[in-house]
């Protein structure tokens, strides 16, 4: 298990840098333009709220730019990287952070009503936590290609439910360990672009997406909104930090990815992971 902390100081260097942030007019993505725009960063920000939006570009000043966007919708996320380029030149880093946590109806017969039939389950929590991810992915790859020379950032939000079981929200953790899926992918291949990759999974976190039943029965440490703000920044302080998830829980910052790797040949035996991981090196090697 490897911890980290996040010296305040650190965040001076976020000084001049250019990030975009989606979904940050409450919760944690509010925190942490807060904390960046406290800090001296450019921040483009991206949110279906316009009213909430447009009031923070408006107290914020002439370094918050606001653009509406559903993250689910293609057209409106390529918009929030033209106006953040146009507006500020070089976009240092991406947060990824639009996320909901409703339309969780997998388990539910609903039918019909003039067939009968079976209706599907809504995807709007796929095309919010999943979808909306892989779009916001390939418009920053495609941005951070414009400057080669600069190490760039791409934090993405997952959730404690990409790891573990959270009912009712099914297919939330279903996208979020998505994004988790997307990270491992992506890790190896945007370093040679000069490009990190990371998530930030916070487990109980108050915010107003917080089930109220689960926030009445929680007796364990609870997740500050400044402290998953600085786990999500904590890779762009920190530009050689790649490929990890970042666990938070009472606002202590958990790194997972090195302990699973470590652990493989106890849940795989030592063949079967001797092999995979010499199968995954002919892959990558490949490309």
């Amino acid at each position: 298990m490897t911890s980290y902390i996040l010296d305040e100081n650190e965040l001076s260097t976020l000084a001049g840098k250019t990030i975009v942030i989606i979904g940050a007019t409450t919760g944690i993505g509010l925190a942490t333009l807060q904390t960046a725009v406290a800090n001296g960063t450019n921040v483009a920000l991206g949110d279906w709220n316009e009213k909430e939006g447009n009031a923070l570009a408006q107290t914020l000043g002439h370094r918050v730019l606001f653009r509406h966007c559903d993250v689910s919708n293609w057209d409106n996320v390529l918009g929030l990287f033209e106006a953040a380029h146009s507006k500020f030149g070089v976009i240092h880093s991406v947060i990824s952070n639009a996320g909901i946590n409703t339309n969780e109806d997998l388990l539910a017969d609903t039918t019909d009503p003039e067939t009968g039939r079976l209706k599907p389950p809504s995807l709007k929590s796929i095309d919010v936590n999943l979808v909306g991810q892989l779009y916001v992915t390939r418009a920053a790859l495609h941005y951070f290609s414009k400057w080669p020379q600069t190490r760039c950032q791409l934090v993405m939000t997952a959730s404690a439910g990409s790891f573990f079981p959270a009912p009712p929200i099914y297919m939330y953790c279903a996208a979020k360990a998505g994004v988790v899926g997307l990270m491992r992918a992506l890790r190896s291949e945007v370093v040679n672009r000069n490009v990190t990759v990371n998530v930030v999974a916070p487990w109980l976190t108050i915010t107003p997406m917080l089930l109220e039943d689960w926030l009445a029965k929680w007796t364990l440490p609870k997740n500050t909104t400044s402290g998953v703000a600085n786990a999500l920044l904590l890779p762009i302080v920190r530009p050689d930090i790649n490929g990890k998830s970042f666990f938070v829980a009472g606002d202590k910052i958990i790194e997972f990815e090195d302990t699973l790797s470590e652990a493989e040949p106890q849940w795989m035996g030592q063949e079967l992971c001797d092999n995979v991981r010499e199968g995954q090196r002919i892959l990558l090697g490949s490309n």
